[in-house]
């Protein structure tokens, strides 16, 4: 991987998260069931007109019942990650945002390393306690806001989000295996929007979502548009650049500099103790590798054109 195909996922990570943060918090729109069901409708569309316009070489699998039986549960745990994760990203600072994220990458590297098999891969002294640093941070950024609110707190959420995403990651190993990952992406997208159009109308947040109205509405109205566009971009990129064995140390160091910069972006209190297990969770996520789910049988042809 070079250092412009790195550059590119950066920008597309660091503008996705800013812009998602700015929308959410800045300008108060805390309608996740909507502002999911905005950005998952937008990603299908550029799917599909990738597809269409051949300028992708994965084309969608057709699905069968047995296949939608198979992959059923992976989507509904990206479904129900992507709320959980909007609801958290309102509420919490980036920084701690990404830090307890990077919870996710590290249980499932240990998780590989750790399970009984024929096939494991010895655990490496350096990225094993890289590891077990990344979880015992991630689990005291928590408990440093536990309270008696806390199933309605933005922490309860990111422990959710994290959670089914890692379901969501081991799920799809066992799931049916003509899927491949840009699969899995257009039929999550589809089902996204299929799930939170009824529950939006159900919860009520299409009609309090139809009254919002900002006095900087032109930036609002930006934003989403700018959020959905990266958001899409950077899944769709992700399923080209985790292919190339650099990818773990990109993802983490692009998540690292964007919580980083989020201090002085989006400034928020934080005690010594928590900057402190920020900071050592950040340093201790950049050794361990990425362990997103990859297509051996794949061929990593650029679906958005790579540098």
């Amino acid at each position: 991987m070079n250092e412009i195909a790195g550059g590119i996922y950066f920008l597309l990570f660091f503008g996705g998260i800013c812009i998602n943060k700015y929308v959410l918090t800045v300008l108060g729109f805390k309608y996740p069931t909507i502002f999911q069901g905005w950005q998952t409708l937008a990603a299908l569309i550029i799917y599909k007109l990738l597809n269409v316009f051949k300028r992708s070489s994965y084309p969608i699998t057709q699905v069968d019942r047995a296949g939608f039986i198979s992959i059923l549960p992976g989507l509904l745990f990206y479904t129900t990650a992507l709320v959980a994760n909007s609801k958290a990203l309102a509420e919490l600072p980036v920084c701690v945002y990404l830090a307890v994220q990077n919870a996710l990458p590290a249980s499932i590297f240990l998780f590989d390393r750790l399970y009984p098999s024929k096939s494991r891969v010895p655990l490496p002294p350096l990225q094993g306690a890289a590891g077990v640093i990344v979880m015992i941070t991630s689990v005291g950024l928590v408990l440093s806001q536990s309270s008696l609110e806390f199933q309605e707190s933005g922490y309860f959420w990111l422990i959710v989000g994290v959670v089914c995403n890692a379901a969501s990651t081991l799920h799809a190993r066992i799931a049916d295996a003509r899927f491949k990952s840009w699969d899995r992406l257009y039929f999550s997208s589809v089902f996204s929007v299929i799930i939170l159009a009824p529950a939006s109308l159900y919860l009520e947040e299409a009609f309090q979502a139809l009254q919002f109205r900002h006095d900087r509405q032109e930036l609002f109205v930006t934003g989403c548009l700018a959020s959905a566009i990266l958001i899409a971009c950077l899944n769709l990129y992700s399923t080209v650049l985790k292919e190339d064995d650099k990818f773990g140390l990109i993802t983490n160091g692009a998540s690292a500099i964007t919580a980083i910069l989020s201090f002085w972006m989006f400034p928020e209190q934080l005690s010594t103790i928590q900057y402190a297990l920020i900071i050592i969770n950040l340093i201790s996520t950049l050794p361990i590798p990425s362990q997103l789910n990859r297509d051996e049988d794949e061929k990593p042809i650029a679906i958005i054109q790579s540098a």
